[in-house]
């Protein structure tokens, strides 16, 4: 089989497989489907744009768009963590249990006099 899979092609572009995708679909490459071992794939037979961008960018995204996930993925984590310590804040500052008294303790407590002689 010659020629570059949607993996390779995305490696070597650069860019994700549902960007070949969306390439090949657009016109920007030329892509046969063949029948394969799981059924029908595309195969690449040459990538003529190696060199100049696809898109229109100029600037290669990719860079920020990692950065973007890495932030993205400790903001969720330090909102995690404030959330948990939210928790434990409000625990601490919650009503304090008063002791149970037994049942026996309750029913014979001393009797208070309201009647002052």
């Amino acid at each position: 089989m010659n020629g570059y899979t949607l993996r390779e092609a995305a490696e070597a572009l650069g860019v994700s497989m549902v960007t070949i995708r969306r390439y090949i679909k657009s016109g920007k490459l030329k892509a046969r489907l063949v029948s394969s071992k799981f059924g029908e794939s595309y195969i690449i037979d040459d990538l003529p744009l190696l060199n100049k961008p696809l898109s229109d960018n100029t600037i290669s995204t990719q860079p920020l768009i990692n950065r973007i996930e890495q932030l993205s993925q400790e903001v969720g984590y330090w909102k995690a963590k404030a959330e948990f310590l939210h928790e434990r804040l409000l625990l601490l500052e919650g009503p304090k249990q008063t002791p149970k008294h037994k049942w026996w303790q309750r029913l014979f407590r001393p009797l208070q006099r309201t009647d002052k002689a």
